[in-house]
């Protein structure tokens, strides 16, 4: 299954830009913003990964920020 530009323009458009950014820095709002711009590139990328079978290290890593509910803030193990 391959990727179109109206699959790729779409979770553009709905991107929350008030999350945080990936670990690449580039911000929702960027990306958002010029999907247009980049629409086209993002959709070879991610077709070549899907039909290579492979995903790049940057992909894989993510920002984890705990978030304190209620009770008290000491770590449990």
């Amino acid at each position: 299954p391959e990727f179109t530009i109206d699959d790729v323009t779409n979770v553009l458009k709905d991107l929350d830009v008030n999350k945080a950014s990936p670990p690449s820095d580039i911000s929702p709002f960027l990306l958002k913003n010029c999907r247009s711009a980049l629409v086209s590139q993002l959709t070879f990328i991610f077709n070549r990964s899907v039909s290579s079978r492979t995903v790049t290290l940057q992909w894989k890593k993510a920002n984890v920020v705990p978030i304190h509910k209620k009770g008290k803030r000491a770590c449990r193990r």
